[in-house]
Order: structure tokens, then sequence, then C-alpha cells
């Protein structure tokens, strides 16, 4: 009878360290190797505080890294471990380090256990496969710990490499991130079948899901440089009954393209920046285009944000406008989980778009942003949105609502003189 050690916590989660997994009732998650690392060090000293500069060299044996990274792997532990209240599990000690005091030994009879996890290995041939298609979905959790939002989500990242791919997964619990996992499996077995081999390759993926829709957003880079090539950046935001319809566009390779939508006028100039977005649900791909104008005030890192989109018309192919908005932008960088936090206060928000035949917009998707916009300005509610990872003219943005999108920016766009760096 084959048996394992495992360790339970106060939470109910369960580290199985030879497998390297965190294990619920419910639920399996594999931990990545710096939080494996750094979790068994905490457990094989619990009767004495560890150092950070103890874990910087346990968490990553072959390489220097600064204390941030520590940070994002306890904080990151500590939501996988469900701790409810900050030391629930891992204590933090005051200029001294971290201990973990409260667990307990198990003994698991291997035979007893499920012959399939709820979180099943990417196996050789979807490994294959997920080096296929930029579309290996990326993944930028979210463990939406404000529904109110008076203070910024904190989110639950996963990054993995797979093949010459990297994928960031972003979910709110883990149950979501078990869909997402099966559902990249599927999506890069059916291509490898129809094609016999990847078909994407470089890629740079990321994928979001809320329980209203999944958003993905992904690019192809140079490897060389990590950065996004010109104009193969794209962003899906995905009603959940229409997922078969996506799966059918990435196994097939299908491009889109950028169209320019611009007005000027004496009061207006071109726009700072430029999201190109691509919504799937009953009416099929919808596209929707907005421009962004930002203009600093006399406060520091507080600019005035507004923006007008301007929505496909399915007959005409011609852009017609939308709605507008205006805002209030503070660009929030100490503390902040990615890039930045953009803190937007509501100020005015105008319905340009009139029902008509070919859209409903209580069926269509593509309205889904804006009619919560329309709801945070009637409720004069606060949101944030999140610098994923930037280049030089090139943000990604996670809204907790909108998804993730690209923000194509001029050089005189506030948010291209944050750091460029890429969230790992």
């Amino acid at each position: 009878m084959a048996n394992i050690e495992q360790i339970r916590f106060r939470t109910k989660v369960c580290f199985i360290a030879s497998q390297g997994v965190l294990k619920t009732s419910e639920s399996t998650l594999k931990l990545n190797l710096s939080e494996q690392y750094i979790l068994s060090y905490l457990i094989e000293n619990h009767s004495t505080p560890v150092t950070k500069d103890e874990l910087l060299k346990v968490g990553w044996p072959d390489r220097i890294v600064t204390e941030a990274s520590l940070f994002q792997v306890i904080r990151a532990l500590r939501v996988k471990l469900n701790e409810q209240n900050k030391g629930d599990v891992i204590e933090t000690l005051p200029r001294v380090g971290y201990q973990i005091r409260e667990f307990t030994r198990e003994e698991v009879d291997l035979s007893e256990q499920k012959s399939h996890s709820i979180i099943n290995k990417i196996n050789k041939k979807t490994v294959a496969s997920v080096a296929i298609l930029g579309v290996a979905l990326l993944g930028s959790g979210a463990w939406y710990m404000s529904p109110a939002q008076t203070e910024p989500t904190h989110f639950l990242t996963e990054n993995e490499k797979i093949g010459t791919n990297n994928i960031t997964f972003i979910t709110k619990n883990l149950e979501q991130q078990v869909d997402l996992r099966n559902k990249i499996k599927a999506i890069f077995s059916q291509q490898v079948d129809k094609h016999g081999k990847i078909i994407t390759t470089d890629h740079k993926i990321y994928f979001y899901t809320s329980d209203d829709f999944y958003s993905i957003a992904w690019c192809k880079v140079k490897p060389e440089t990590n950065q996004c090539i010109p104009m193969t950046d794209f962003s899906y935001k995905i009603a959940p009954d229409e997922w078969t319809q996506f799966t059918h566009l990435i196994i097939d390779n299908e491009k889109l393209f950028h169209e320019d939508i611009s007005i000027a006028s004496d009061a207006i100039h071109e726009p700072l920046s430029v999201v190109y977005r691509s919504y799937l649900g009953d009416y099929g791909v919808t596209y929707k285009v907005s421009n962004f104008y930002i203009s600093p005030t006399d406060k520091n890192n507080v600019f005035d944000y507004s923006k007008v989109s301007f929505i496909a018309d399915k007959k005409t192919g011609r852009y017609q406008a939308l709605s507008l908005s205006a805002e209030s932008l503070t660009i929030i960088k100490k503390d902040a989980q990615f890039i930045a936090t953009l803190k937007i206060t509501p100020e005015v928000f105008h319905w340009a778009y009139q029902a008509n035949a070919n859209l409903n917009e209580n069926k269509s998707i593509i309205f889904s942003d804006d009619d919560n916009a329309s709801s945070s300005y009637k409720n004069n509610a606060i949101r944030y949105d999140y610098i994923i990872a930037a280049q030089k003219k090139l943000q990604l943005i996670l809204g907790e609502n909108s998804g993730l999108y690209w923000l194509h920016s001029s050089k005189n766009n506030p948010l291209t003189v944050l750091p460029t760096k890429h969230y790992k």
C-alpha cells in the first residue's frame, strides 16, 4: 500500500510536498517551483522564524531576485491556502521574516485517491498543442476581495511556459482555474489534430475569467526582445456559451486587423490612446474601437480621463458612436500588485446607442462594458483597472468588468512613463 505525507493547515487546505500540490475537498492546485520550495522550507523550519534572505535563496536557488518576488509568492500562497485573515497560516514576523506554526501531518493512501485529479497535468500532446496558438489563453485571475471596490482587488495569478509560449492565468477561484486549464488542453489538442502541428509559437497569452465572460489577450513576440510585434495584439471578450465558436476561430487561426477611427475638432485632438476590441456573443464576432483622451491636472498622478467608443455596424461595416465618458484617473504605483493600479472615478457618461433590430443590448456582450459603466456612474462607484504588462506605446489593461485589452498609446500618454516591464 503506497502512502504519502500531506500537511493539513487550519484552513482545511492540504499540501502534498511530493506532488507539489495544494488540495481541498473540492479541488487540486499545482504550485510553481518557488511556491513549493518556500512552503516546504517554512514547514521544515516551523519551530523557528525564517528570514527573508533564507527564503530568497531557497525560492530561487539558481538566480538572484529582489524581495518583491518573495512578497509576491507569500501573497499568492496566502490566497491559495485560503487565508481569511492575514497570518492564518503564514505568520509575518516584523523585521524578522515568516513562520508557520499550526499544522498536522497525515498519511494518505494513494490507492484511495481518485485516478484523475480535478486539475490534470497537461500531457505531452497538450504541451505540444499549447505551444500552438497565441490562443493559449492566459489567465490573469482574480481573487475577488472587495465587491464594493473600495479597495483594489487582489488577483490570484498563475504563469506557465508551454513550448515557446508564455501563458498567464487569472481566476477568482480554483474551480475557474480548473475550467481554464481544461479548455486550454482541449483547444490545443484540436488544433494539432486538424493541422498536424503547432501553428502558433512565440506568443504571450493572457487569460482572465469572471462569472459572466471569458477574456483573452495575446500578441506574438520577438524571442530576442520579448516585445510584442506590431499588429499581432488581439483581445476577445467571450460570452460563456460562445466558447465553442471562439475555439473554432483559434483552431483555424483566423486573423483580424485594426482600423483607425478618429475624430478631430478645435476642442478635440487626436486621441492619446486607441483600443481595439473583439466580442463574441449571440451576434457572432462584433468589434469596438475606443479613443482615449488623457490630460494632466494640477494634482500629481491625477488626470482627466475620457473616451469615445465606436461600434461596427453589421450591415455596412462602418463604425458608429456607441458611448462617451469622462472620468478622473489616478495612477497608483506604490504597493501595486502589477505595474500600476488605475483608480477611476466617474464623472459623466453618455449612451449614444439607440436600440435597433440588428443588435439588442440585452443580448449582445459588446454592450456589457458600457452597461457596467452606466451603472457605476449612476451609483457614483469608483472602479480599479490594472496595467498588467507594458512596453513602448503598448500597455495591457485588465478591468474586472471590461476584461483584458491592449492600449495603443502615443508618446504623450502619461501611462507610457510607467516602467516597461512584464508581470512575472
